[in-house]
């Protein structure tokens, strides 16, 4: 990659304010990672079921339903950097009390749940505050490329995360990974506390908090577009995003392995994801971005049915970077053009509607974890696929103009 195209691609960190936000995104994730595996293995060990591991998501995305709106309420209403670091340091806190319980050997199943509904309260807030900050910290002509290096951000930490926690795993104990994902989080703090948001770029909402959340739905009811890129989300951020409950049924039953697997699997699939990011950050304009999401959902939802047919370990390994791009290509156009087309009073309202697409993820991991319980892993796969291309389907159907936007 040439200087140029190198400093095209990473244009958006040359904002001192945005460069804070987005070390405080990688550090977020390292943390996540840590999150993801150490808790998919603990309830998988736990109970031996995928429908088990999924249920535990469930009490994670319950607050993302309630929550995650009033976090949009807020983030339009209050500080935004404040509020923000307030929520991590409630986040902080979750992973204190899971390393605790599990390092005193204390850990319950029940623990499990409750602190999983805790990490999904922070997450249900977080969303939204960080992602209206961005608008008010680059230009609209820089949004695409911002929102990329979001998910450079998560994918070049996945790239060797979900691995590295899964060795730390297996040479300590489960709660190492969470003491990790507490020193990520006390670095996240001190990134976001640098953070200044110019003036000018403050637009806070003021009025009853139930009519401004009454307002944000009733503004995405009328804008047909906004509607379609929520519904659209449903496909890869809500049901291709579930695939990963089965990742543990599949390299234990499928493969013959252990958590050790599970972890390459994860981290490889960020090659994928960091192509993704890399090919988007570095075009100057994207004038596609409807055919972008189309192709990508479509996309997630072939690899995931090759997942079905994946008998033999190698299979696995390009179905997650496929599926890696995917994701990326999607979330970084999707989000984007809602930041794009969302005046910025809106902007926390609006992007609390997506975390609807999130907070089901584990409903149809729920439906997928039964499948694969009942009649084996693939099965899972092929439930899911299904469901994904068809989101794309009725979307276009309902509002045949998204492949324009």
């Amino acid at each position: 990659m040439r200087a140029g195209t190198i400093s095209a691609t990473f244009r958006s960190l040359s904002n001192r304010n945005f460069r804070y936000l987005w070390f405080g995104q990688v550090l977020s994730a390292t943390a996540m990672h840590a999150d993801m595996v150490a808790r998919a293995w603990l309830v998988w060990d736990l109970t031996g079921s995928s429908a088990s591991v999924a249920s535990v998501l469930i009490a994670r995305a319950v607050p993302m339903l309630i929550l995650g709106l009033i976090g949009g309420v807020a983030a339009d209403r209050f500080n935004r950097r404040n509020l923000l670091m307030i929520i991590q340091g409630w986040t902080m806190l979750m992973h204190v009390l899971m390393a605790v319980l599990l390092l005193t050997d204390l850990i319950e199943l029940w623990h499990v749940y409750v602190l999983a509904f805790g990490l999904g309260a922070g997450l249900a807030m977080n969303q939204p505050v960080r992602t209206s900050i961005i608008p008010n910290l680059v230009e609209k002509k820089d949004m695409l490329n911002a929102m990329s290096l979001n998910s450079i951000a998560i994918n070049s930490t996945r790239f060797i995360g979900p691995a590295a926690i899964s060795a730390l795993i297996i040479l300590t104990d489960v709660g190492w990974a969470y003491i990790w994902a507490t020193a990520a989080y006390g670095l996240v703090l001190w990134s976001t506390g640098k953070i200044v948001i110019p003036e000018s770029q403050v637009r806070r909402s003021v009025g009853n908090p139930f009519n401004q959340l009454v307002e944000g739905f009733i503004y995405i009811g009328r804008h047909r577009v906004i509607l379609a890129l929520v519904l659209l989300g449903l496909g890869p951020l809500a049901i291709g995003f579930s695939h990963q409950i089965l990742l543990p049924q599949l390299v234990e039953e499928q493969y013959g392995r252990g958590i050790g697997l599970m972890g390459l699997l994860q981290s490889v699939g960020a090659i994928g994801g960091l192509s993704g990011g890399l090919f988007i950050a570095s075009r100057q304009e994207v004038s596609y971005k409807g055919r972008l999401m189309l192709l990508a959902a479509i996309s997630y939802g072939i690899a995931l049915l090759g997942f079905a047919g994946a008998n033999h370990m190698w299979m696995a390994f390009p179905l997650i970077i496929w599926i890696g791009a995917s994701q990326t290509l999607f979330r970084a156009g999707n989000t984007a053009t809602l930041m794009e087309v969302s005046p910025d009073r809106l902007r926390g309202r609006i992007t609390s509607a997506t975390l609807l697409d999130t907070a089901l993820s584990p409903l149809a991991g729920l439906a997928a974890g039964f499948a694969a319980d009942l009649w084996g892993v693939s099965y899972g796969y092929i439930l899911l696929s299904v469901a994904c291309l068809s989101v794309v389907a009725i979307t276009m159907l309902i509002y045949p103009k998204i492949k324009d936007v």
